[in-house]
């Protein structure tokens, strides 16, 4: 069955590193329904390269592109001010659309708490700024990130990616104006409070991705993920939810367009 999706999150980049040349990830996207992607940065020379993918590969199916600052990075300051700069450079790109990946990370332990705290507020403020949303990563960390994203409740807004809490939380970042995306960790047997917030959350306030290559949805699970393998999470949706299949489909499609085109998100 042919559909029509999204990708609100994807590493071609890292994809191509692990043997899947991007003209070919891109025509096995088109085949599988894909109509657009978002490229996503998480340190200076991927958000470049996310911005060339974007400019140089889009064709049938459309590229856009964040510019990120990943928490789990041990970054220099002179990078973290390339980056700024990079998105005061392209604040008024339309391809551009988020800073992110931004957030907080405390699985890895590579940088301290307070300092990724420091740098998720400061990137938070700067899309203010610029009024654009963010992308937020965030592991093993739900009540932290919600505690800074309320302090910026009706000025921040953008999307918690690959969201693996509960539905309290699901619903707790919704209120403050944050889509919930969905990877192929919905699909898994043991995902039981992510399916259980993805059954229940209005169906405005969702969005999916593959965040490609990680995460490849059931069957294709423990192997290299690419964006053709979204509907395996789009099909994930139409069991758990109670709408028609096709209303599923349009309307995650329609608060993807949203959130590309920069819109906030209001429950």
């Amino acid at each position: 069955m042919s559909y029509s999706i999204i990708d609100t999150h994807c590493h071609l980049d890292i994809i191509e590193s692990y043997g899947l040349p991007i003209p070919e990830s891109l025509e096995n996207s088109r085949n599988s329904g894909v109509k657009k992607i978002l490229q996503v940065g998480i340190d200076l020379n991927s958000s470049l390269l996310a911005k060339k993918i974007a400019m140089e590969q889009s064709g049938e199916v459309e590229i856009f592109y964040s510019i990120g600052y990943h928490p789990t990075h041990n970054f220099q300051d002179s990078e973290k001010k390339e980056i700024q700069k990079l998105i005061h450079q392209e604040a008024q790109d339309s391809k551009f659309v988020a800073i992110g990946e931004i957030g907080l990370d405390y699985y890895h332990k590579e940088v301290d708490e307070k300092t990724q705290k420091s740098d998720f507020r400061e990137f938070i403020e700067l899309s203010i700024e610029k009024q654009v949303p963010v992308i937020i990563h965030s592991r093993d960390a739900e009540e932290d990130t919600y505690q800074i994203l309320k302090d910026y409740k009706d000025k921040a807004f953008g999307v918690i990616h690959c969201f693996t809490y509960n539905r309290e939380y699901a619903f707790k970042y919704m209120e403050l104006g944050y889509y919930i995306s969905f990877s192929g960790i919905l699909t898994f047997n043991s995902a039981k409070d992510i399916q259980d917030a993805a059954k229940h959350l209005p169906l405005e306030s969702v969005l999916i991705e593959t965040d490609a290559p990680f995460l490849a949805p059931t069957p294709f699970r423990g192997k290299r993920n690419e964006p053709a393998y979204i509907p395996k999470v789009l099909e994930k949706m139409f069991q758990l939810r109670t709408e028609d299949k096709e209303k599923i489909e349009k309307t995650i499609y329609k608060n993807s367009e949203n959130f590309l085109a920069k819109r906030r998100f209001t429950c």
